[in-house]
């Protein structure tokens, strides 16, 4: 009887130590997953998704049949499938995302499923898989509005139309939704905007004017600029040169302050000093302005001499004017350039609607060949200089020709901000004779 007590008792022990370890495994968890959402409300993405991928080792090996751990585990891989999908790791998040629908569904929590189901909609929009977006937004939405948080319905309603309805272009289904957020009490810069955006597209002008206008009340700068570059579209197409005017000037006053919170201080630098010059240039005309005032008080062969110059100086002005439109037109065409515009959506503000995008080689190509004509020929310039650089390479130079930062133009490219600065180094040091030329890549790029 002895020798099967003490195996009963071992049984007992190894069973209990287990349930003991489990048991550990599972705080463990729940403690790296509570320092990872700390660390997101600190703003510190990647120290987050560290902490997240611990704590999902650690759920690991707890008992998968607990509803408690199925939750935890679910809320691991939802919120670390988020982390990768912000800095471009959309195969990564996919699978993470799935499972976590998966895991909710399994213990029927609602509220849970619904944002995974959110948030696999916007991995898959920046994968380009449209349709199956548009899938999981629906049945986001329909558990908001069964779950009544008016809150998410809202979010939702405004993602997918900007996300997803007006990439497919079906802009009367992206106002019907903007508008239900709208009434519902979601944003109503963001909706303005979006409705605005719709409208314009659709030609529908008047209607396009109203929610643009509402949207250039916005406290956001970047959301501002979006509403006056649209407005200025508008009115010159409209023929109101004035208003056109007018609202370039404001889109131009929200740039900069969209450059001074979002780019480099080496871009707000470059703004400065732009500024400076800017400043001297309209004191120069100032002065010869007064110049010219004074010439007109003197005798018969000054004032001949002044009506000579003034002649001249509008023959230069008219020349100048030429040159201009023809400037205007060409960035009017680079603003209706799917890169550029995403570019300039993600140096206003880095969001989740801003990062769901997608770019086709195409509307690559078209962006270089719109920088080549706005800068003369610069990509051949380039290879001219430079036969190694590639494809991607160019690319890279054109964007930094057009002043984007390096963060925007790492997610532009889907390369971590680390790997983006490697990148650039090298294209320096093995294609550009970085070892011979101790300028920065920028300053190297600027000088052509």
């Amino acid at each position: 009887m002895k020798p099967k007590i003490i195996a009963v008792v071992l049984l007992l022990w190894v069973g209990l130590t287990a349930c003991q370890q489990k048991s550990r495994y599972l705080n463990e968890a729940v403690t790296l997953y509570q320092r990872g959402r700390e660390q997101l409300a600190d703003k510190q993405s990647e120290a987050a998704a560290e902490s997240f991928s611990q704590a999902l080792l650690a759920v690991n090996r707890c008992n998968p049949d607990r509803p408690e751990v199925k939750r935890l585990k679910g809320q691991i891989e939802d919120d670390l499938g988020t982390r990768y999908w912000k800095h471009g790791l959309f195969e990564e998040a996919l699978p993470l995302h799935a499972d976590a629908i998966s895991l909710f569904d399994d213990i029927s929590d609602s509220t849970l499923l619904a944002t995974a189901l959110r948030n696999c909609g916007r991995v898959t929009a920046s994968m380009g898989d449209i349709e199956a977006a548009q899938g999981h937004y629906d049945a986001a939405l329909a558990l908001a509005q069964a779950l009544n948080d008016k809150d998410m319905e809202n979010d939702i309603l405004i993602e997918s139309s900007r996300d997803v309805l007006l990439v497919k272009e079906d802009y009367n289904q992206a106002i019907v939704r903007a508008t239900q957020a709208l009434e519902g009490g979601a944003s109503p810069d963001i909706c303005h905007l979006t409705l605005g955006l719709a409208y314009y597209y659709l030609e529908q002008d008047s209607l396009a004017l109203t929610h643009l206008e509402e949207a250039t009340k916005s406290r956001k700068p970047g959301t501002r600029m979006s509403a006056y570059q649209s407005l200025y579209y508008l009115y010159q197409f409209a023929g109101d040169y004035q208003k056109a005017l007018e609202y370039h000037e404001l889109f131009n006053e929200s740039m900069m302050l969209a450059d001074q919170e979002n780019r480099s201080e080496q871009v707000q630098r470059t703004k400065a000093e732009y500024d400076l010059q800017m400043q001297q240039n309209a004191l120069r005309a100032e002065q010869k302005l007064k110049s010219l005032y004074l010439y007109l008080v003197v005798g018969g062969l000054l004032v001949a001499l002044a009506v000579v110059l003034l002649l001249l100086r509008q023959k230069t002005l008219s020349e100048r004017l030429k040159a201009e439109e023809m400037k205007n037109q060409l960035e009017l065409e680079l603003k209706k350039n799917k890169v550029y515009v995403t570019a300039l959506a993600l140096t206003e503000q880095i969001t989740v609607s801003t990062l769901d995008f997608d770019l086709k080689e195409n509307e690559w190509d078209d962006f270089v060949a719109l920088i080549d004509k706005v800068y003369s020929d610069f990509t051949q310039r380039l290879l001219d200089k430079y036969p190694t650089l590639t494809k991607s390479d160019l690319q890279i130079c054109c964007l930094t020709k057009q002043g984007f930062s390096n963060q925007v133009i790492s997610i532009l490219m889907n390369l971590q901000t680390n790997s983006y600065a490697r990148r650039k180094s090298r294209i320096k040091q093995e294609k550009m004779n970085g070892l011979e030329d101790e300028r920065s890549f920028e300053e190297i790029i600027n000088s052509l």
